[in-house]
């Protein structure tokens, strides 16, 4: 798997969790507009969005919540091989939940799913 994300890899525990929750799931929104258009694109930014979070699981501000982040590790590369475990828009509402500042940022926003 091509890290797309590898200069970010240092720099991404300094930044805030909700902005870190957010960048994933930007990945994630971007593979949900592309599932009926381009299922190859879909799948690079599902493997996006794991990598941001396996930066977000490496960081130790967040091994409160290792479990529920592990778990969606397993959900999003289950999409990936094509064996969903649950709708994608579902991944989405579960992966914005990790943070409640993330939810805040995006709750007044219309997410197209």
């Amino acid at each position: 798997m091509k890290d797309w994300y590898k200069s970010l890899e240092k720099r991404y525990t300094t930044f805030p969790k909700d902005i870190q929750v957010l960048n994933m799931v930007s990945d994630l929104q971007k593979a949900a507009n592309l599932k009926s258009v381009n299922s190859e694109l879909m799948r690079n930014h599902l493997y996006r969005a794991t990598i941001l979070l396996d930066y977000i699981i490496n960081d130790p501000k967040w091994r409160n919540a290792l479990g529920e982040l592990l778990r969606l590790r397993e959900v999003i590369c289950s999409v990936i091989e094509g064996i969903d475990y649950a709708p994608l828009e579902q991944v989405i509402r579960a992966a914005v939940l990790l943070d409640s500042s993330a939810y805040k940022r995006i709750k007044g926003i219309q997410v197209t799913i």
